[in-house]
């Protein structure tokens, strides 16, 4: 069965505080008729303390055309993006030509080429290497990505593909767009890369134990259309928010589990580990009031929300790099990897460690 060989994350430029970033949308939107002194509290409740972002705060005040940010894209993505995979190579001791198949991940930017292909220039990977962007998954892309790279490797198991997911969210933010949802997502929503090496049954040697990919399940929920994901408008993209986000978390996280644990003749209480999105300290806290989870089974999220925001598909990998780096694991325990986005869908991947 194909085997998550590395991982690694690479952080944009600008370390913002939470509550920087709180007193600047505070400024910004006083006396413009948003109600601001009653929503600027989600600042509070957000549970993160900083992010990173790839520009200075003061960008974020002024006008910007669709190109001006996509060239900024290009280049910001680039730097972290070349970073995050030399650093999960490195861990992997292996070469750039090993790998077979790109999957590159991202809902913010848009290239063409695109990145996987100015990574090849700069890299030397494989000149016959597979490249399969995926755009518009939003925050279920990562977990996606991973499974994708799981049937790639289950066809091919002595290939390697390796999954880039980037999100630079903050080059999404529009400073005229007076919508509640859009003082929502600039409390929640940071810049971040982030990278897994999947390997089939004959592509490594054994080195160790390390979380072998099990089975998938992706799911798209009846007229939720409206959930999450972007407006095109004349200055790039504006967010579409739901406050509905956690209920559907909970009504649906433990069915979609359910589904995919009884393929495998599991049981949630079979779970040992969730490698879930940090979507938010509501999701999360829907994740946890869903499936039952015992108190600080969901310590990583919430370290990577605190730390981090919400990166979008490359959340969930950011906590699947702190699972990877803890090392809290045993052989036979069973884990979920777990992301919901626009659509809107959720994506599982199902993980046993041997």
């Amino acid at each position: 069965m194909p085997k998550i060989i590395a991982a690694a994350t690479a952080d944009a430029p600008y370390k913002i505080p939470q509550e920087e970033i709180k007193n600047f949308i505070f400024n910004l939107f006083s006396g413009t008729g948003v109600d601001i002194n009653r929503l600027i509290s989600v600042f509070d409740n957000s549970g993160i303390s900083s992010r990173h972002i790839s520009v200075e705060p003061e960008w974020l005040s002024k006008e910007h055309t669709f190109k001006e940010r996509s060239e900024i894209f290009s280049r910001v993505a680039f730097g972290m993006a070349k970073k995050a995979v030399t650093d999960c190579l490195e861990r992997a001791n292996t070469r750039p030509n090993e790998i077979d198949s790109i999957i590159y991940v991202t809902s913010t930017g848009v290239m063409t080429p695109t990145l996987d292909a100015k990574l090849f220039n700069e890299l030397g990977f494989n000149p016959h290497i597979k490249r399969l962007p995926l755009w518009g998954l939003g925050c279920a892309g990562g977990a996606a990505a991973i499974s994708r790279a799981m049937d790639l490797t289950k066809a091919y198991p002595n290939e390697k593909v390796l999954v880039i997911a980037v999100e630079l969210c903050s080059l999404t933010f529009q400073k005229d767009d007076l919508s509640k949802s859009n003082v929502v997502a600039s409390s929640l929503f940071g810049d971040g890369c982030a990278c897994v090496l999947i390997g089939g049954d004959e592509s490594m040697p054994a080195a160790g134990i390390a979380p072998v990919l099990l089975g998938s399940l992706s799911t798209i929920y009846d007229n939720s259309l409206d959930v999450m994901g972007w407006e095109i408008v004349e200055s790039g993209f504006s967010v579409i928010f739901s406050r509905d986000i956690p209920q559907i978390v909970k009504e649906n996280v433990k069915p979609n589990i359910t589904e995919l644990l009884t393929k495998h003749d599991l049981k949630i209480e079979g779970i040992q580990h969730y490698i879930t999105h940090p979507g938010g300290m509501k999701v999360i806290s829907a994740y946890e009031e869903s499936l039952g989870l015992n108190s600080g089974t969901l310590d990583l999220p919430r370290k990577v929300l605190r730390d981090h925001g919400n990166m979008s598909s490359a959340s969930v990998i950011y906590v699947l790099n702190e699972f990877l780096q803890a090392g809290k694991y045993k052989t036979g325990e069973f884990g979920m990897i777990s992301s919901l986005g626009p659509g809107f869908s959720s994506e599982l991947c199902l993980f046993k460690i041997s």
